[in-house]
């Protein structure tokens, strides 16, 4: 005949070994022989919390603290469970009385930070991380969640130096090379960034976001055949991810792969209807093409989706304008401006739809903030000196058209308008100097 202590010997056996379902079995069995068989309790709470089933563990816990108030072990255990259910204010409740029964529980400051962090009070969740430091320091762990504290908090230096400090402790740590990469990633420094998730790409080959991480540096760096590759491998480790498709396509589209990256984005789409960066990139790729109705389908349900969507406005702004819709065109793009109103390449296509409205002030007003935001924006600045030349300001149009042709040595027109603008200043070398050029330029192709 067996004892309660026996048959709960045998459910611990059964936990060790993973076989949860007769650990519980076990462990009701002991509960049954004594009723005030805390262990038991605690055990068979620790296997329902192995198998998800945490409103069972945590009624177990409670049992356990109805019999050993000053259990923290318990108090930590229940605090996990209600974490993992979501409940972060119970969760910080338990971890905080476990801590009130041992002030050296590191694991129970580390867990409080993180239900701290969850819920925004990054102060809080710096403080307890810190504490489980001091408590632990052998742990990389609270080092990896302090670095995303400081990270988020743009203490970019604090933030490398903990990720470093956990990589010190741990060299394979996935998530410390992870993080320090992306930061690496933000700071520009993008040959460490791409060392960092190619490392965790090697100690965890499926790890689908490494792959799509290393593939936003490749894009930035606008090595566009790596960064397909990359994402191509996202997706067969993770199908249903939209957003890897999302991001394939867009640098299919810059490689001029049109075709690849509308399956891209269709499929985008479909497994997420509601990605308003792959119906914008579509309706992109759709109006280069010259399918204009789709196009405009696709930027109206990005701005259904999300009204305060810039690249919508600006792109259905421009299919408007391509259509003759000069007061569509340039509702769109003011709404665009409004919601980024640092955008150059907005206020130049205003200047455009001001310039065939004959609105040449406005035009005029358009592509000078438009060059004050990009002194380098050739095209605002050709724009601008053709503006000029219809209102008889030679000079001015000449110095724009003059640096125009400094970026971009290769521009005919710009050659072309260039010549009226000597020709009109009495500068008739000048003027020929350049219709010669221009028309050299235009016979190369």
């Amino acid at each position: 005949m067996f004892n309660e202590l026996d048959v709960f010997q045998r459910g611990l056996a059964c936990q060790q070994r993973g076989d949860y379902d007769q650990a519980i079995n076990a462990f009701s069995e002991a509960i049954r022989l004594n009723p005030k068989y805390a262990e038991a309790y605690y055990g068979r709470g620790n296997a329902y919390e192995a198998k998800g089933q945490h409103d069972l563990a945590i009624a177990d816990y409670n049992r356990v603290l109805q019999f050993s108030p000053k259990e923290a072990v318990a108090y930590y255990n229940r605090g996990s469970a209600h974490a993992k259910k979501g409940d972060r204010k119970q969760a910080i409740a338990d971890f905080s009385e476990a801590i009130g029964l041992d002030p050296e529980y590191a694991a129970a400051y580390y867990n409080r930070g993180l239900a701290y962090f969850k819920m925004g009070q990054l102060d809080e969740a710096l403080r307890d991380y810190t504490e489980a430091i001091r408590l632990a320091p052998g742990d990389p762990e609270p080092y990896v969640s302090r670095g995303l504290v400081y990270a988020v908090r743009g203490q970019l230096e604090a933030a490398m130096n903990d990720y470093e400090a956990a990589i010190a402790l741990d060299p394979e740590h996935v998530k410390a090379l992870g993080n320090r990469a992306n930061l690496c990633e933000n700071q520009k420094r993008y040959d460490e960034a791409i060392a960092g998730y190619s490392r965790v790409i090697e100690l965890e080959p499926d790890d689908a976001k490494a792959y799509a991480n290393r593939a936003i540096v490749y894009f930035r760096l606008e090595r566009f055949d790596e960064a397909i590759a990359d994402y191509s491998e996202a997706i067969r480790r993770n199908p249903r991810n939209g957003k890897a498709y999302c991001s394939r396509g867009i640098a299919r589209s810059k490689k001029q792969a049109f075709d690849e990256a509308l399956a891209d984005f269709n499929e985008a789409i479909r497994l997420e209807p509601k990605n308003v960066e792959a119906r914008v990139a579509r309706g992109i790729v759709q109006a280069g093409q010259g399918r204009l109705e789709e196009a405009l389908a696709d930027f109206n349900e990005a701005l259904r989706l999300k009204p305060d969507t810039s690249q919508a406005w600006f792109h259905r702004g421009l299919v408007h304008s391509q259509r003759g819709e000069l007061e569509q065109a340039l509702a769109d793009l003011t709404e665009a401006l409004r919601l980024r109103p640092d955008d150059p390449c907005a206020y130049c296509h205003r200047g455009i739809v001001h310039t065939r409205r004959g609105d040449l002030e406005a035009a005029l007003a358009d592509y000078t903030e438009a060059i004050r935001l990009d002194p380098n924006y050739a095209s605002a600045l050709y724009n601008r000196g053709l503006v000029l030349l219809v209102l008889q300001q030679f000079e001015k149009a000449l110095a724009d058209l003059t640096q125009t042709i400094r970026l971009r040595p290769r521009f005919a027109a710009a050659y072309m308008n260039r010549a009226l603008a000597y020709q009109r200043l009495g500068q008739p070398a000048e003027a020929e100097a350049d219709r010669q050029r221009a028309e050299e330029l235009l016979a190369a192709g």
